[in-house]
């Protein structure tokens, strides 16, 4: 609201609201619509739908900065004489690729653009202790054998994103995971990622246990290890030289600024905070465990997240999909006997 829609108000003047998919469901999930017609936006239009053109009113951008709403925007004023709006103003959710850059300075939109910024948002608060980047393909598109060729573009996008998490938290934390080390150094943010191996497990009262639920998924235990300082260094390395102060580090980020210096008291948090990211979905289970692990330590914020948020029929539903499928008939018919 501070950033983009009052940034651009004035005094009886109305604007339109242009956003995209994740844009959208960003300002859902941090404000109400009236909260934004207060503010002198009188309508809120689909970036990628067919829009009647109102070339009295300026319009606000609220968009993510890739190739389908960029050109979208491109296109909204690429014949003067049919130009959408009067105006542009252009708020991106996180950086603007080079080439789609210089594709939007070449085009006839760049006349007409009165703010062009980045605000460094591209996640949605889910709860006050879980995020996600809604990016509910992401299942597919890494873990399916048939689409390895999106792996390397997903954890790209993913590791921006994250960065703007950081960068809203005002953190700069130290980073490890559970994955290649290829795919981890894509990372910019202290990401506890899940993969396929079990370390073995924790002890815990079953009774106790039992009341809450009869399971307790896995990522409990990396928290509380990675909070004792007892993750095992092999499958959970640091993307680059460990620090004895990781959590207070000066390093510079040339990319999202030095959001982690020159703080006002009142932005230090008075206890350290951990961010776990889960790829390919967090369950409701995994995400009480961050509260549960917050509420015992007493002294640690413990933040969860994920691509997306899974319901148990969303995940079956991700299992259910063609390249899984596939995959698992052919394990099936190599491991079968052959008939003579």
């Amino acid at each position: 609201m501070n950033d983009v829609i009052k940034k651009v108000k004035k005094k009886g003047e109305w604007k339109v609201l242009v956003v995209d998919q994740l844009s959208m469901r960003m300002l859902s999930s941090c404000c109400k619509m009236t909260d934004i017609m207060t503010e002198g936006v009188t309508i809120v239009e689909d970036i990628n739908k067919r829009r009647e053109p109102i070339p009295s009113l300026e319009a606000v951008y609220l968009i993510t900065p890739s190739e389908e709403s960029v050109r979208a925007l491109i296109n909204d004023f690429k014949d003067p004489p049919t130009s959408k709006y009067r105006a542009a103003h252009v708020f991106f959710t996180d950086s603007c690729s080079d080439p789609l850059f210089n594709e939007l300075v070449k085009s006839r939109t760049s006349k007409v653009i009165k703010t062009l910024t980045e605000i460094n948002i591209a996640f949605l608060p889910y709860e006050s202790q879980v995020y996600s980047l809604d990016v509910p393909d992401s299942f597919q598109s890494f873990y399916s054998p048939h689409k390895a060729q999106l792996r390397t573009p997903l954890l790209e996008r993913l590791a921006e994103q994250i960065a703007t998490l950081c960068a809203t938290l005002k953190e700069y934390p130290a980073q490890r995971g559970n994955i290649d080390k290829n795919s981890l150094s894509y990372f910019s943010a202290k990401s506890t990622l899940r993969r396929r191996n079990k370390p073995e497990r924790k002890e815990r009262i079953s009774e106790q246990t039992y009341q809450l639920s009869r399971w307790t998924p896995l990522i409990k235990d990396i928290m509380e290890d990675a909070i004792d300082d007892k993750l095992d260094a092999k499958h959970y390395p640091y993307i680059s030289a460990r620090s004895t102060a990781s959590f207070s580090s000066t390093a510079v980020s040339a990319r999202y600024g030095h959001w982690h210096k020159n703080k006002t008291p009142g932005e230090y948090r008075t206890g350290p905070r951990m961010i776990a990211f889960i790829l390919g979905g967090v369950s409701c289970s995994e995400m009480r465990c961050a509260y549960e692990v917050t509420q015992a330590n007493g002294k640690w914020e413990v933040l969860i997240g994920s691509t997306h948020i899974l319901t148990p029929t969303n995940f079956l539903m991700d299992l259910r999909h063609p390249d899984f499928r596939e995959s698992s008939r052919v394990t099936f018919e190599d491991q079968a006997p052959k008939e003579e």
